[in-house]
């Protein structure tokens, strides 16, 4: 169902407070939502609709909306570290991938980056997430079920640094702790100018894995972080807030080339990145 589509019993939905607060859950005939603000009646959000004004005992506010794609994944129960919406976006962008991509990924993890790719090739391409344990599968595939995903996701169970069994893949993404020992196994399973993605979260890993990928024949596209600081926007009060999710992770853009090794080029960052 769209999001601006009315609400129905069944429906999953995020509540947001007048206070700020979030709450996600399913409506229920004749059910309340308690909260710190007071419960909300199920019966009053169906009436009402997505957007709609709803009030609870208290006299608190609040509106409900089915939740958009980034609300489910935030939503995502968190075994692992996951990666978030400023990196996520730059990931969907820079990788290229649409319905039809056949993308590889590794380190599942939650399962929050496989299941925002799966949503973006659909319903004709294909996931294919590796990790090394099978511990999150069940949690990940019951969200890919959630979210209509699970005929275009495969969870496997492997060390992409030795073997991935996939070729002629669109992308690559990489959120595991060496991802320099993978570029070899990445660079057979890519098509010629594929792209290649690397999360990392220090410096080191950045340094290494870009050394492995110019040593392969990968040419740099663009390495780097993303900010993202929100604002409090209020008539003659408005100003950053003031705690900020700021460094996350470190992303390394590259394209597989058919040159043994480009270490000696030096490659300036395309338009818009500097």
């Amino acid at each position: 169902m769209s999001p601006l589509e009315g609400l129905r019993y069944g429906t999953r939905v995020v509540l947001v407070t007048e206070g700020g607060k979030r709450y996600r859950f399913t409506l229920r005939e004749g059910a309340r939502i308690h909260t710190s603000e007071g419960y909300f009646e199920c019966d009053d959000i169906v009436r009402g609709g997505s957007g709609a004004l709803v009030t609870s005992n208290t006299g608190r506010r609040a509106v409900a909306f089915e939740p958009l794609f980034v609300d489910r994944l935030l939503f995502v129960p968190r075994r692992t570290q996951i990666v978030y919406p400023k990196d996520l976006g730059f990931i969907l962008v820079t990788s290229s991938i649409s319905d039809g991509s056949k993308v590889i990924e590794a380190g599942t993890g939650s399962g929050v980056l496989a299941l925002a790719l799966a949503n973006y090739v659909r319903p004709t391409g294909h996931v294919y997430s590796y990790d090394l344990t099978d511990e999150n599968f069940e949690n990940v595939m019951t969200q890919a079920r959630a979210l209509n995903l699970q005929e275009v996701i495969t969870l496997k169970v492997g060390d992409v640094t030795e073997k991935v069994d996939e070729t002629d893949a669109d992308a690559f993404i990489l959120d595991i702790p060496e991802p320099w020992r993978a570029v070899k196994t990445v660079k057979a399973a890519l098509k010629p100018g594929a792209v290649f993605i690397a999360v990392v979260p220090t410096v080191n890993q950045l340094e290494r894995t870009l050394e492995a990928l110019r040593s392969e024949g990968f040419m740099d596209y663009v390495s780097g972080e993303l900010y993202f600081r929100s604002w409090r926007v209020r008539e003659g009060m408005t100003r950053p807030h003031h705690l900020m999710r700021s460094h996350t992770v470190y992303l390394i853009v590259s394209r597989k080339t058919l040159c043994e090794d480009l270490s000696s080029w030096r490659i300036e960052l395309p338009d818009g990145y500097s």
